[in-house]
């Protein structure tokens, strides 16, 4: 990557140290270090988002706070993107880029503390706006490719966020097991109304949209969420209708479902041994209307982590090497992979697998990058330099 934009300096680096023990420095400096947790290219690679976790003397709670600059301005300074008034703080994340780039969606708890709502914020310093009055959790929402809704994954009531490793709260009253099912749903932005689209009866980890807006690719499985993710299976949903069908049963784990360009493919990473959030293993494609899938990476010397498929001829992906981390292209014809870089570090944010953000053209990426001895930094930059 070529230009370091944002580093996570220790607050406390340059002040004297005075009879502190070795131990009091470290914590001081660890607590002074800036935390980045997301980062996000806009399409046109003309502004980048991130979101950095932001600690308040009145509560124990770490908030987070979405800053966004303009990279063409070499004198501009980052600008903060709220559904506040600015002067206080909230949960604030899960960046999403319009496709025109001029508006950034975001999740917040402005509205009541600890429930999450859908807000979009013009990137002119406008006032955000909620889309999403909704009581349950929200999750990792994606604009159609038309500009014209937002897809969330929404778990309606649940009392809890999604994940196996998330608190579980305590039993009181009657004992009773109750599955809450995590939902591929819309939003339209102009009116703001919601449609739960995937089944009632199916909980769904993670998606994309198809290139012509009309559905999904999904990987979701039926009954707990928090039990079922190793036999999850690869669906399409229909958008006008919300017909559900399995194109893929995988006898594997699977993850990072991905549309080719041209509609007709899904990639995914599919692999043994690993956990939902944590996965790893080979690149593998499907026809879009089901069949057999095939193993794109058979003699790849490492683990693909995350995968992004922006042009007919190329797939780009982060990968785990022998404790590195690694960008990789690989052509879907040949198989062919090319090394673009690798590091001894870890790259994408503070939860999920390694990944990074691309511009529409592929020209600019952004990622955090950290490692034991360096702290969070952002970076911007073209792929491989």
């Amino acid at each position: 990557m070529a230009l370091l934009f944002l580093s996570a300096e220790a607050a406390f680096a340059d002040k004297p140290s005075g009879s502190k023990s070795s131990l009091d420095r470290l914590l001081d400096s660890l607590s002074g270090t800036r935390i980045f947790r997301e980062v996000a290219l806009s399409p046109d690679g003309k502004r980048v988002a991130w979101v950095e976790a932001v600690t308040t003397k009145e509560t124990a709670r770490q908030d987070s706070a979405i800053y966004v600059l303009d990279l063409e301005s070499p004198t501009a300074r980052p600008g903060r993107i709220t559904a506040g008034d600015g002067t206080t703080t909230h949960a604030e994340h899960d960046l999403a880029w319009s496709p025109d780039s001029n508006r950034l969606a975001f999740l917040s708890d402005k509205e009541k503390r600890d429930q999450l709502q859908i807000y979009v914020a013009p990137v002119d310093g406008s006032a955000a706006r909620q889309l999403t009055h909704l009581t349950g959790f929200l999750a990792d929402p994606h604009w159609s490719p038309d500009g014209k809704q937002l897809a969330f994954l929404f778990t309606e009531n649940a009392p809890r966020a999604a994940g196996p490793l998330e608190a579980v709260p305590p039993d009181t009253g009657v004992i009773e097991e109750r599955a809450f099912e995590q939902r591929l749903s819309t939003v339209e932005v102009r009116s703001g109304r919601v449609r739960q689209l995937s089944p009632p009866d199916l909980y769904v980890y993670e998606y994309d949209w198809s290139p012509d807006g009309q559905q999904f690719a999904a990987i979701a499985a039926p009954g707990s969420g928090d039990n079922n993710w190793y036999i999850a299976q690869l669906y399409t949903l229909s958008l006008a209708s919300g017909e559900m069908k399995s194109i893929l049963k995988p006898g594997m784990q699977i993850a990072v479902p991905r549309w080719s360009p041209d509609g007709k493919t899904i990639a995914f990473i599919g692999g043994l041994m690993s956990d939902e959030g944590v996965n790893g293993g080979d690149i593998y494609v499907v026809s879009a209307t089901g069949g057999q899938s095939r193993n794109l990476t058979p003699d790849l010397k490492a683990s693909a982590s995350w995968l992004a498929w922006p042009s007919a001829n190329r797939i780009l992906f982060t990968e785990h090497i022998d404790g590195s981390s690694g960008i990789a292209a690989l052509d879907p014809e040949s198989g062919q992979t090319t090394t673009l870089w690798t590091g001894a570090e870890s790259i994408g944010a503070e939860r999920g697998a390694f990944s990074l953000s691309l511009s529409q053209d592929q020209k600019v990426s952004a990622l955090i990058r950290q490692s034991f001895q360096q702290p969070p930094e952002v970076w911007v930059g073209p792929i491989g330099s």
